[in-house]
């Protein structure tokens, strides 16, 4: 039998997303301020103290905000391996943008990542009115895409911001819920 993590939200097949905990900012700050995790969001690493983060930290536990919402994300032994995070949650136009980290580099490309974001995304799907989810991943980063893909998401265009540029994809809740023929580009070729 499977026991129930506390504060837990949604459960894939490896993974366990759960709320955050004050003990998950010592994993969030190493993960914030290391460079190559920085390189993989286009953004610099996070360089203040692990006191003035922790205290970013608790205030965000403290007073969540309704349009953002963010959850670690376990292993089935119970290590905090990574976060996955919605936010620009559009209640009127029936959208939210996604964004997810795996910190522990020896999870990369395990399948941790799709694994977490099929979990997301059913329990958006299955527990609000959100109708489309969207991201934007590096173009070069291709082991996101892969991991993108495989739990629904398309690509719809390309964007640059500054010196990136990006990939949009999308998953729209019909699309899963007609299964593989309901995702444009999912189809089976045409013999």
């Amino acid at each position: 039998m499977t026991s129930v993590v506390e504060g837990e939200v949604v459960r894939g097949a490896r993974v366990v997303l759960r709320e955050k905990r004050p003990s998950d900012a010592p994993d969030d700050y190493a993960w914030r301020s290391d460079p190559e995790m920085a390189r993989f969001d286009a953004t610099r690493p996070f360089r203040a103290s692990f006191d003035d983060y922790r205290a970013l930290y608790e205030d965000e536990l403290t007073h969540p905000t309704s349009f953002r919402r963010s959850l670690a994300i376990e292993d089935h032994a119970g290590r905090h391996i990574g976060n996955v995070m919605w936010y620009n949650i559009d209640h009127a136009r029936g959208e939210v943008e996604l964004g997810i980290t795996i910190g522990v580099r020896e999870y990369w490309g395990q399948g941790y990542g799709s694994d977490a974001v099929s979990a997301i995304l059913r329990h958006i799907f299955e527990g609000t009115s959100i109708r489309r989810v969207y991201l934007k991943t590096l173009d070069w980063n291709e082991r996101a895409r892969r991991c993108f893909q495989k739990a629904g998401f398309v690509a719809y265009a390309t964007s640059r911001r500054g010196d990136y540029d990006f990939t949009l994809m999308e998953v729209r809740r019909e699309w899963l819920m007609a299964g593989d023929e309901g995702i444009p580009g999912q189809e089976e070729p045409q013999a």
